[in-house]
């Protein structure tokens, strides 16, 4: 069986990223879980709608989130879309009780208070 470019670019390892069955937290709860987490390197933590999800990264995911970034910087250059790359500033808003680490973020034309485009 002749293996796909992607698969070449991007082996599966036995380190590929798992996901933590989401729990369901108030918002209060979840700070206190995200300052627990954020002593944790390589592990990544949402919240929305009382809903955490917990990720674990591997290199595998670090590669795709790459290669989906310059995806999206190119066609923005391409189509002269103006455009700040923020990265993977951890996003909240506590009125709303939301909180992601998105891989990539954008403001499309000028700075906001949240990115137009997240890539999680």
């Amino acid at each position: 069986m002749t293996a796909t470019l992607a698969q070449k670019i991007i082996p599966n390892t036995d380190n590929d990223q798992k996901l933590v069955f989401p729990i369901s937290l108030t918002w209060q709860q979840f700070q206190t879980l995200e300052t627990i987490i954020a002593e944790m390197p390589g592990l990544r933590i949402s919240y929305i709608d009382g809903w955490v999800e917990i990720m674990t990264l591997s290199e595998r995911h670090e590669l795709l989130k790459k290669f989906i970034a310059i995806l999206i910087e190119l066609y923005l250059f391409e189509k002269d879309i103006e455009f700040i790359p923020v990265g993977s500033a951890t996003r909240q808003d506590e009125n709303q009780a939301v909180s992601f680490e998105p891989d990539e973020s954008y403001y499309i034309g000028s700075e906001k208070a949240h990115p137009d485009l997240a890539v999680e």
